[in-house]
C-alpha cells in the first residue's frame, strides 16, 4: 500500500515519465506500462479523442492497470466538442470509466473542452464518491467557483487564467504541465503571481495531491 509520506508529486499531470521517479502523475492511457516504471505513479484512462465505441478491449486494458497500486486515478477521460466521435458515445465512455473510478476508489482526471454543462450535470447527476479533477484548466475565477460549487476540482497549466492563479484557494491549487513545459518553471510563475515562496507552492502541492490522490486508511 502507498503511503502519505511516500508521496511528492508535484506535476499532477504529464505525458512524459520523469527522470526522476515520483515526482509527477503520468497518463498511459490504456497502456501498457511503461519500461522503467519502478517508483513512478500513473493515471489511466480512455482519452475521448480515442473512444470508438468497440473499445472492450481498452477497458480489459484499463481494468488491469486500475487494479494496479501505482496507478492513482482514472484518466484522462472526458468530453471534447471540438475533437473525437459522437457527445452519445463520449458519454456512454465517461460513464463507464465513472463508474470503474467508483469501484477501484480512484479519482478522475478529467480533460474538457467546452463542455462544462455536461460535467456539472454528471457530477449532480451520479453523487460520485470520488474527486474529480479537471485538467489543464483556462478558465476564470467565475467559472472555477461554479465547477468549486459542485465539487469538481482544476489543475491550471502553463496556459492558464492569471486572475484564476491568483484567487484559486491554496488548498485547492494543483499545477501540471501536460508534458509541455518544466514543473520547476510553473511553481516560480506561480509562487510569482501569488506572492508566495516557491517553497511554500511546492508544499502546498505535495499536500493537496496527497489529499486528491490517496485514501487515507
Amino acid at each position: 500500500m502507498i503511503r502519505f509520506h511516500e508521496m511528492r508529486i508535484v506535476d499532477i499531470h504529464t505525458h512524459v515519465l520523469p527522470e526522476e521517479s515520483g515526482l509527477a502523475l503520468v497518463c498511459i492511457g490504456c497502456g501498457p506500462m511503461p519500461q522503467n516504471a519502478d517508483g513512478h505513479f500513473f493515471s489511466a484512462g480512455l482519452h475521448p479523442w480515442d473512444v470508438t465505441g468497440n473499445d472492450y478491449e481498452d477497458y480489459g486494458n484499463l481494468e488491469k492497470l486500475l487494479a494496479l497500486p501505482n496507478v492513482l486515478a482514472v484518466g484522462e477521460c472526458g468530453f471534447d466538442t471540438l475533437r473525437g466521435p459522437a457527445h452519445e458515445l463520449q458519454e456512454q465512455a465517461f460513464m463507464r470509466q465513472c463508474e470503474l473510478s467508483e469501484r477501484y476508489r480512484k479519482p478522475m482526471i478529467l480533460h474538457v473542452v467546452r463542455d462544462f454543462d455536461t460535467v456539472i450535470r454528471l457530477r449532480k447527476q451520479l453523487h460520485p464518491k470520488q474527486p474529480w479533477l479537471i485538467h489543464g484548466f483556462r478558465g476564470g475565477p467565475r467559472q472555477m467557483n461554479q465547477l468549486y460549487a459542485q465539487g469538481i476540482l482544476v489543475s491550471l497549466g502553463p496556459k492558464h487564467n492569471s486572475e484564476t492563479l491568483k484567487q484559486i484557494p491554496s488548498n485547492r491549487l494543483f499545477l501540471e504541465t501536460d508534458g509541455q513545459s518544466s514543473i520547476n518553471d510553473l511553481i516560480r510563475i506561480t509562487a510569482i503571481s501569488r506572492e508566495e515562496t516557491v517553497e511554500t507552492i511546492n508544499g502546498q502541492i505535495i499536500c493537496n495531491n496527497d489529499s486528491f490522490l490517496l485514501q487515507e486508511p
